[in-house]
């Protein structure tokens, strides 16, 4: 049995109407069953209904959207040992589809998950807001400062919806990003990173005075193709730190443009790359924070580790 959690509002509606045309058609003679998000009950909160503790099976989600939507379904999963998610990625970054070199053929996509088995299992992350106690789960990265405070901007964007029915969503973000470079001010931030790898850094506690950004990624890209930490791996218990300070104006017009190849990381006057199980971020001001690329709250004390929580992919 399949469950297919759709979001038919996503992409400005574009998500339904592919779902009918293009993805239900290849599940055709299997055994599966559609559940339609609403105004008044969300994907994650579908998620949770289906995946009540006590089960001896395994419940078997496909998750038809993006980053987004998937990492509302994880929010909402309540038993993570008895379920299996299958991705058709429908949304307009698709980073978790692209680090997992999920195929473009969606036939051969949809026989993955017709199987009904694991094909591997991965590490997940969660992110507390120590100030408040929220906390959320992500599976691709989760980003405190510049780049969550752009996904905080574009998400309330009168633009996003227009740009979302050209198919060109992503400029939003640009968009979002290039006035925000005018408008910055680098903050100071205290890091400290739990049993740190990388860079001869001892673990500790450093101190950036002019602090942008740091991005913990499980998985090596964000933000729709910025491979933010070439190294990152979902399996080995660790989450690649990316930390970006100093930047002046036209240094930012210089990094970003290299974050697509991740060559980026060459520029250590300005980025440094840790590895870590757990990161610690401190500011006096308040700092916008994402999961998977969702704006998720403001802080000044966040802390982001790996979760005990697996994730057991069907794709």
């Amino acid at each position: 049995m399949l469950d297919m959690i759709v979001n038919p509002a996503a992409s400005s509606g574009r998500t339904y109407l592919e779902f009918h045309k293009k993805i239900f058609p290849l599940f055709k003679g299997t055994d599966c069953r559609i559940h339609y998000s609403t105004s008044e009950r969300s994907v994650g909160e579908i998620a949770g209904r289906l995946t009540v503790p006590g089960r001896a099976d395994f419940v078997n989600l496909v998750v038809v959207g993006g980053d987004g939507t998937m990492n509302e379904v994880l929010n909402g999963i309540r038993d993570f040992d008895h379920t299996r998610i299958g991705l058709i990625p429908c949304g307009s970054g698709n980073d978790l589809a692209r680090d997992l070199g999920l195929p473009d053929d969606r036939k051969e996509l949809a026989s993955r998950i017709i199987q009904e088995r694991t094909v591997r299992i991965t590490d997940l992350g969660e992110t507390i807001l120590q100030d408040t106690g929220q906390r959320r789960l992500f599976c691709v990265s989760s980003g405190a400062g510049f780049d969550a405070q752009c996904c905080a901007m574009a998400g309330n964007a009168p633009m996003k919806q227009i740009l979302n029915s050209l198919r060109l969503g992503k400029l939003i973000y640009l968009y979002e990003a290039i006035k925000l470079i005018f408008t910055w001010k680098s903050p100071h931030a205290a890091l400290c990173l739990a049993g740190a790898q990388g860079e001869g850094k001892e673990p500790g506690e450093e101190h950036f005075r002019r602090f942008v950004f740091a991005a913990a990624m499980n998985h090596r890209f964000e933000g729709g193709g910025f491979m933010m930490s070439p190294a990152a791996k979902d399996d080995d218990g660790l989450l690649d730190v990316c930390i970006v300070h100093d930047l002046k104006i036209p240094d930012f017009f210089r990094f970003f443009p290299s974050t697509t190849k991740g060559k980026h990381v060459r520029q250590t006057r300005v980025v440094s790359q840790r590895r870590s199980s757990s990161i610690r971020i401190r500011s006096k001001v308040p700092l916008w924070v994402h999961t998977d690329g969702e704006a998720f709250g403001q802080s000044v004390d966040i802390q982001m580790r790996i979760s005990e929580k697996k994730l057991n992919l069907m794709n």
